[in-house]
């Protein structure tokens, strides 16, 4: 799989990431962009979109030119780390730590980075825990002597003194004093300290709260900080991260700076979304609203499109339309214009407004057909229509979102169709992925909702519902509204003493990052086929699917037939859906027969198209036949052709296969027949009939939403 597939706009040479960066892919010096005040980049999108495919090209393409650090929020390592010693320890202080190791190994040109100022920091932070003995204590400090200066990339900083300082450190072991700790490691420090990093030390740590200018007592109090926990905490853990970025802002001021770096440094946060990364985020974002610029680019992915509800409230309130973050698509064209909005106080205003929104990007067609021809061995040229059949299929299922192309491509390299008209878009998702000793493997469908839903669960989710949560989703692929999703909810967790319910599984899936969709409570596409398959094979024989619709077709036949329903007319015909998704056609036939005398033309159409739209599972497919009149069906002119209807209009909603011609020949001309009935509404029939031969014509569902936008 190529990196950078479907990043071309944003990694070419007058791309974003190298006017952003100063630097092209081949190392080209570019002008940058914004200046001195950088924004926030944010990457959106939900699952599967190329996140952090994104970021890792970005590392490795770029990071060759520029020094670049790549942090994965989402990996356990760093809590597992600052779990071990937990009062001298954080998260966020285990990757600041990791970030500075990155940057201290940068070869390129100006060599590495020096983090003195974290060091410093991280030191006084490992030496304050007033209960632990000298012995902890010299082990904490001395974990970061990689952090130590090195030579001349140091600058004087500790001059050449860092060796005798680790010394004296190290010998503190065997002589403990009456002195507390950290002040013998301060003092030690600030002796073998050189006057510029005397004064560079005064600088930063003279800024903190309480320090009036002494970075001895600055060092103090972050260390006290730090171990008071929670809200003094994060201020600490804020302030280190300030610290480092002064580290890289030095090393790029300096005079050897000035002479050999050029462009900007990175640093990259996947998964930033999550507890970590916000709290990594935000002290740049609030020092950067406070005037403390620095040059480095930071990069970071979130799933929700607004970039996370913590970047908005502040006390409780919402921002103006005037705080809002710039938002760009690379399909915008240009490059996104940001300066930040005049005005606002520092700590009263969202955060949001350090912050430029990037679109992941969506694979067009032309993209999604050359990844699955350089996955897919071609056919000869008499299977190429079974090769569009298949290229058709990954396009309705993906939306063009990276993850369902490639991997529905790799699965289906070796997939044939006997007939290039045979096939359903089921079939693709039960495509075999073999790997390893698994000659068997497994289908695509189960792999990608690995990747989609089992390894990114919402943040929010109580642990005791983790188990549960693909089960929770795989029934609800069946309603439409959170109203009709509640009442599986209830059912589906009777008898559980901690249940989830509809409205707040809604919130998760916005917060995963998945689109909503009006029409349908699992607002994607592909995502709610996975999930549709999963139900049916939940139970032995489809048997989940059928209760889950039975229950719901049973709730709406409960209710008065014509009780108001905002998406399906009435409850009557809402309940007919689910009589149609387990097989009773001949019912909902008799509704619509029923029916056509007593709604308007318009009403009755629409209700036809939103209860056709059920899907096909586990049956014997005999919609063709009826929608061409091939099928026996006892009743008059209208029944039958109201049959007919139906199930063609079916097909053409179903879109699991690619549109048959008989049936889209045929489905206007069933309306317009209609209209030969002594009834009102036969211009209302007629210009229907017209519209939907339009539709068809372009290949668009005949009832468009928002997860169904993208086929045509």
């Amino acid at each position: 799989m190529p990196d950078d597939l479907g990043f071309d706009k944003l990694l070419d040479d007058d791309g974003l990431v190298a006017r952003l960066l100063g630097k092209t892919r081949a190392g080209r010096n570019r002008k940058p962009l914004y200046g001195p005040d950088l924004p926030v980049v944010l990457l959106v999108g939900g699952p599967g979109t190329g996140k952090g495919r994104f970021l890792r090209c970005v590392r490795g393409e770029f990071g060759r030119h520029v020094p670049t650090a790549h942090i994965d929020c989402g990996l356990p390592v760093y809590r597992e780390q600052a779990e071990q010693h937990p009062q001298t320890r954080s998260v966020p202080t285990e990757v600041l730590r990791e970030v500075a190791r990155q940057f201290g190994a940068w070869q390129g040109d100006g060599g590495a980075v020096a983090t003195p100022r974290l060091y410093a920091g991280l030191a006084a932070v490992a030496a304050g825990d007033p209960l632990a003995d000298t012995a902890t204590l010299v082990s904490e400090v001395q974990r970061h002597d990689e952090l130590l200066p090195r030579g001349s990339f140091w600058r004087g900083v500790l001059n050449r003194a860092g060796r005798a300082y680790a010394g004296v450190v190290a010998g503190l072991v065997a002589h403990p004093g009456a002195v507390p700790f950290i002040n013998a490691v301060l003092d030690e420090l600030l002796a073998r300290t050189s006057q510029e990093g005397k004064a560079a030390l005064a600088a930063c740590y003279g800024e903190y709260t309480g320090a009036g200018g002494h970075p001895k007592l600055g060092l103090h109090s972050l260390a006290s900080h730090f171990q008071q926990g929670g809200e003094a905490r994060e201020v600490a853990e804020g302030f280190l991260f300030r610290a480092l970025r002064q580290d890289i802002e030095a090393a790029y001021v300096s005079l050897l700076g000035r002479l050999s770096r050029a462009g900007r440094p990175a640093l990259l946060l996947d998964h930033a979304d999550n507890a970590l990364g916000r709290r990594l985020l935000r002290p740049v974002l609030e020092d950067r609203e406070r005037g403390h610029h620095d040059r480095l680019v930071v990069m970071a992915t979130a799933r929700r499109e607004d970039g996370g509800r913590f970047l908005y409230h502040v006390g409780g309130t919402a921002g103006t339309n005037d705080d809002a973050p710039v938002s760009w698509r690379p399909s915008d064209g240009g490059l996104p214009q940001w300066s930040r909005p005049v005005g606002g106080v520092p700590g009263l205003t969202p955060l949001s407004r350090g912050v430029l929104l990037v679109r992941m990007p969506m694979l067009t067609r032309d993209q999604q057909s050359r990844e699955t021809a350089r996955l897919q061995a071609r056919r000869a040229l008499g299977d190429n229509a079974a090769q569009l059949r298949i290229d058709s299929g990954i396009h309705r299922l993906s939306g063009g979102r990276p993850l369902f192309v490639i991997r529905l491509g790799e699965a289906t390299a070796a997939l044939t169709f006997r007939e290039p008209g045979a096939g359903t878009d089921w079939d693709l998702l039960d495509a075999r992925v073999r790997s390893g000793e698994d000659a068997a493997g497994r289908p695509v469908a189960e792999l990608l909702l690995d990747d989609l839903v089992v390894r990114q669960p919402p943040e929010e989710l109580p642990p005791e519902q983790r188990g549960h949560w693909l089960d929770l989703l795989s029934h609800l692929s069946v309603a439409h509204d959170v109203e009709c999703a509640q009442v599986l909810m209830r059912e589906v967790q009777a008898g559980r003493d901690e249940r989830l319910s509809a409205y707040r599984i809604a919130e998760l899936l916005r917060d995963s990052g998945w689109p909503h969709c009006p029409r349908h409570f699992i607002g994607d596409l592909g995502l709610r086929r996975l999930l549709m398959r999963r139900l049916y094979r939940l139970r032995a024989y489809g048997a989940a699917w059928h209760g889950d619709h039975t229950l719901l077709r049973d709730h709406y036949r409960a209710l008065e037939d014509d009780a108001a329903d905002e998406l399906f007319g009435s409850a009557a015909a809402h309940g007919m859906h689910h009589h149609l998704a387990v097989g009773d056609a001949e019912t909902v036939t008799d509704y619509l027969d029923r029916t056509f005398l007593t709604r308007s033309a318009r009403v009755w159409c629409d209700e036809l198209l939103a209860v056709a739209e059920a899907p096909l599972l586990g049956r014997t497919d005999d919609r063709r036949a009826r929608a061409l009149g091939e099928a026996e069906v006892t009743g008059d002119v209208r029944h039958k052709r109201i049959d007919r209807l139906l199930h063609a209009v079916r097909l053409c909603e179903d879109r699991t296969e690619p549109l048959d011609e008989a049936v889209t020949d045929a489905l206007p001309k069933l309306l317009e027949r209609l209209g030969e009935e002594p009834a009102a509404g036969a211009g209302t029939l007629t210009q229907t009939a017209r519209d939907w031969r339009d539709r068809l014509a372009g290949k668009q569902p005949l009832r468009p939403c928002t997860c169904t936008r993208h086929i045509g």
